[in-house]
């Protein structure tokens, strides 16, 4: 939806995200693979900050936030600067930061860029937890390997062309 494409069309849930955008975003959360967090936050600080900017309200924002730092697994951090995190905890808040709004797809990209081999298994299993709850997950990623033990399907685009 950033910009205009020269052939073909996306329909996310009959919507097209060229020509009615602002129905299509809220069913798209996305993860760029430079996450940043705010230094001076903690978890639960910057995730509610985001819930708050998606116009969740209240007591429903607060649950929100509570189940997606659960699903994550940094609930027992929310007190926690995120500038104290790990590398892989701070990928997994920005995992809850793309979750809060509850979209239908994700687009991930390189989600498992620099982390360790235990944080990227668990980043399959959050991944195929997600699955399970109907959602369609997109992962732009040069680690064909790391691809194949999480994706069900691939697509191989070259220079904005499908090649397969």
């Amino acid at each position: 939806g950033l910009d205009v494409p020269t052939a073909g069309e996306v329909l996310l849930d009959g919507k097209s995200v060229v020509e009615r955008p602002d129905q299509a975003r809220p069913l798209i959360g996305y993860m760029p693979d430079r996450y940043g967090t705010y230094d001076d936050m903690t978890v639960f600080e910057f995730l509610d900050f985001f819930a708050r900017a998606y116009g969740q309200k209240g007591r429903a924002r607060v649950e929100r936030v509570d189940s997606v730092m659960d699903f994550t697994g940094v609930l027992p951090l929310k007190d926690k600067l995120t500038s104290e995190l790990s590398k892989g905890m701070k990928q997994r808040v920005a995992l809850g930061r793309t979750l809060l709004h509850d979209p239908r797809l994700l687009i991930l990209d390189e989600p498992a860029d620099g982390l360790d081999p235990r944080a990227r298994i668990e980043l399959r299993e959050l991944l195929r937890a997600l699955a399970t709850q109907g959602k369609a997950v997109l992962i732009s990623s040069h680690i064909l390997t790391e691809l194949s033990e999480i994706c069900d399907s691939c697509a191989i685009i070259e220079q904005g062309k499908l090649l397969s």
